[in-house]
């Protein structure tokens, strides 16, 4: 019910913006910064048919932080205020969206989700100068040429299939395939993992794609699972597919006979997703993230999430995802506090470089002047008896 209150706030506040009305002719010298509010914006996933609710649980995540704070009373008075708009995964909408929130006049654009929005709000984003946080993607050239104005709060996926290509390399693994979506992301995360393969004198078997946002997912799988399943089923597949695809590929799989294949992703995947389709046959696919486990611990970040997540619904389940967006919106709400009461961009520029957020297991989140993304940290995890998750 919070969160429904809070998305319900954020569209209300949105339309009033967008409109023209008196929200924006009341705006101050410092976009998104009122003396009772301070406005954020975000374009993020949050309908569609490809089979995935990251999106869905990254915003919930950065709400619970910000109703957090606001229920604390803001910062120096301030109340967070979250407009997120749905893009669906589409790049144009991402574009439009994204240029609707900065001629609206937010603060700060957070909570981005996926690669194709994310690299179409970018260039918006630079032309502007507008603070863009915590984006849910990560493409090489967020970490191979740092933008000032953007904050990355992850390990990049170059990061993510070096673990899983050592973990292959360690084990001894051979005959691995790799299942990917038919456009040029897919493509480019097959030749990264083919050439970390190669690199141990290994390469792809087998490849095979199925098509991206469809309707139905077991039909979009089923051509992947006759081509993987043929002659022999691999010993190892990577899952290049997310949410429903994902599951859509086990299960064919499975209905091929290919009980014994090992199963590796990238957080993408979507694990609560996972275990809803699969059931008992997700057990045993191992999963990278890039956040300490959120089920388990007693750190006080670990706990704050929990206790928050209880709040809003005692039969809730932590999430790897939706507790990535509550370290973003934590780390936000801190540097926000640490930028003082006359609030401006160059103030909370510097707040952000200097702010620090440390969680378990070795996790820090840190910036600096020159330095961009916040963390490396990757782990991998395992779905176990019952959906539970082990590191």
């Amino acid at each position: 019910m919070l969160t429904r209150r809070l998305l319900a706030a954020g569209f209300a506040l949105g339309a009033a913006l967008f409109q023209g009305g008196s929200l924006t002719a009341a705006r101050a010298a410092t976009p998104g910064v009122f003396t009772d509010r301070i406005v954020l914006g975000q374009s993020a996933k949050l309908s569609g048919t490809s089979g995935t609710e990251l999106g869905k649980q990254y915003r919930d995540g950065l709400l619970l932080a910000f109703e957090a704070a606001n229920r604390s009373g803001g910062v120096f008075g301030r109340k967070l205020q979250l407009i997120s708009l749905d893009d669906g995964n589409n790049p144009e909408a991402g574009r439009a969206n994204t240029r609707k929130l900065i001629d609206s006049g937010v603060f700060a654009l957070v909570g981005y989700t996926f690669s194709g929005p994310v690299r179409a709000a970018l260039p918006l984003a630079r032309e502007s100068d507008i603070p863009f946080i915590g984006p849910y993607a990560a493409m090489p050239e967020l970490y191979d040429n740092p933008v000032p104005n953007v904050f990355m709060f992850r390990a990049g996926s170059g990061d993510e299939l070096a673990a899983i290509v050592r973990h292959i390399d360690t084990v001894g693994y051979q005959g691995v395939a790799m299942v990917h979506y038919p456009n040029a992301l897919g493509e480019e995360l097959r030749k990264e993992v083919n050439s970390r393969l190669q690199a141990t004198g290994r390469q792809l078997v087998a490849t095979a794609t199925m098509q991206i946002n469809s309707a139905d997912s077991n039909k979009a799988a089923a051509t992947a699972v006759a081509a993987l399943a043929a002659p022999s089923c691999p010993t190892v597949l990577v899952l290049g597919v997310s949410g429903r695809d994902a599951a859509a590929v086990v299960r064919g799989l499975r209905e091929k006979q290919c009980g014994s294949v090992r199963y590796f992703a990238r957080h993408l995947v979507d694990i609560p997703m996972l275990v809803r389709e699969l059931g008992p046959s997700a057990r045993g696919v191992m999963v990278t993230q890039l956040v300490p486990n959120p089920h388990r611990g007693a750190h006080p970040l670990v706990m704050d999430y929990r206790n928050q997540l209880a709040r809003r619904s005692p039969a809730a389940k932590p999430d790897f995802t939706e507790f990535e967006g509550f370290i973003v919106g934590r780390f936000v709400v801190q540097a926000l506090q640490q930028s003082g009461a006359d609030l401006d961009k160059p103030r909370f520029m510097r707040a952000m470089e200097s702010a620090t957020l440390d969680g378990p297991g070795g996790y820090r989140v840190h910036f600096g002047s020159r330095q961009r993304v916040g963390s490396r940290y990757t782990n991998f995890v395992m779905i176990s008896d019952s959906g539970r998750i082990t590191d």
